[in-house]
């Protein structure tokens, strides 16, 4: 029941499928969850920029029927600081060359809940985490950890690629070779979003730790950013976003204090300590403790990018099929690419 399974299951109920979507939580969203109790605006622990014009959503909820009234901001920041070997430089020239979308007064989670949610939430089976998928007969069989078993036409998989690489649920029979060396291909690295409340605002919009080649060429796994930014916000809400070796360091501490603690610590360095003067409280998303997850989202392919996506986007016997963020194409490590490569796979699975 994250953003392609929810996706996936609303477009098949649409289409008159039966569907019942098998979650391995308690709670629906996968790698898109919502604090909304923290700041004075909702937060996004997982899945937070648009990363694509709004009209977005109104094609993931695909009905003309529905007014997807959400308010969204251009996310353009306007001070830019980079710390490289002890220093502190100002690369505001950046604003010119960095404009994305991001959500207003909702989330990620917020979008879901309003417009997919409700058309699903009676056929999704929660705490139920998905140990076999057995494809060899007539029917598909799904077999839970707790040795629930259910019974389906086709069935659509769309767990994080760490799950499948792992080997967390077995397949029967098992996936053909060059599946499995695409889906073991797919880069999928350590995750983690902190946002901490500080009494006043000592940092810049976007604060990066690379040289200033890097800034340009490349994208950059650590950034931390004014999560009120555009929020008409009272409060100062600093956010870490990190992903892959940028995230270790942080990811494989043993507590949400000892986060803290550490970031604490990099941001006095920074700021003269200021952070652990104005420090007023903090909350950790940790993705790469999650059980069911395991990471932040695919970041790179071992060979081409869609050659990996057609391998692992091939049904099995026109009978078990596969979605999410790593499918999402162009779009790929995303959330709506996640919501794209469902469509991608209802439109096979109604084609068979």
């Amino acid at each position: 029941a994250g953003a392609s399974g929810l996706t996936a299951g609303y477009l098949l109920k649409r289409l008159g499928v039966d569907v019942r979507i098998v979650e391995a939580t308690s709670r629906f969203g996968g790698r898109v969850k919502r604090d909304a109790s923290f700041a004075d605006f909702p937060i996004d622990l997982g899945g937070e920029w648009i990363h694509d014009e709004p009209a977005v959503l109104t094609q993931i909820v695909d009905d003309p029927g529905v007014d997807v009234d959400i308010d969204t901001i251009v996310y353009n920041p306007q001070t830019f600081g980079s710390w490289v070997d002890g220093q502190l430089h100002r690369r505001d020239w950046l604003s010119h060359f960095y404009i994305e979308h991001k959500f207003k007064n909702t989330t990620w989670f917020g979008f879901l809940e309003r417009y997919i949610v409700p058309h699903v939430w009676e056929n999704i089976t929660f705490n139920a985490p998905v140990a076999g998928v057995n494809y060899s007969g007539e029917n598909v069989l799904v077999e839970t950890q707790d040795n629930r078993r259910l019974k389906a036409d086709k069935v659509l998989v769309t767990v994080p690629v760490t799950i499948l690489q792992n080997g967390m649920i077995s397949f029967t029979p098992r996936l053909p070779a060059k599946m499995q060396e695409a889906i073991n291909g797919v880069v999928m690295g350590d995750g983690i979003k902190v946002f901490m409340e500080f009494s006043e605002r000592f940092y810049p919009d976007v604060l990066m730790f690379q040289n200033l080649i890097d800034t340009v060429f490349s994208s950059t796994d650590k950034i931390f950013y004014d999560a009120a930014y555009g929020k008409e916000s009272k409060t100062n809400i600093l956010g870490l976003f990190a992903a892959d070796d940028d995230a270790v360091p942080y990811t494989r501490l043993n507590s949400d204090n000892d986060t803290k603690d550490a970031i604490l610590g990099e941001l006095d360095t920074v700021f003269d300590g200021k952070a652990s003067r104005c420090y007023m409280k903090h909350v950790v998303q940790n993705w790469s403790k999650e059980p069911y997850i395991g990471g932040s989202y695919s970041t790179d392919f071992d060979d081409a990018v869609y050659g990996s996506m057609s391998e692992i986007f091939a049904p099995l016997d026109n009978k078990v099929y596969f979605a999410g963020e790593a499918l999402g194409e162009d779009d790929q490590a995303t959330v709506h690419g996640a919501c794209k490569s469902a469509f991608a796979a209802v439109e096979r699975i109604m084609a068979q």
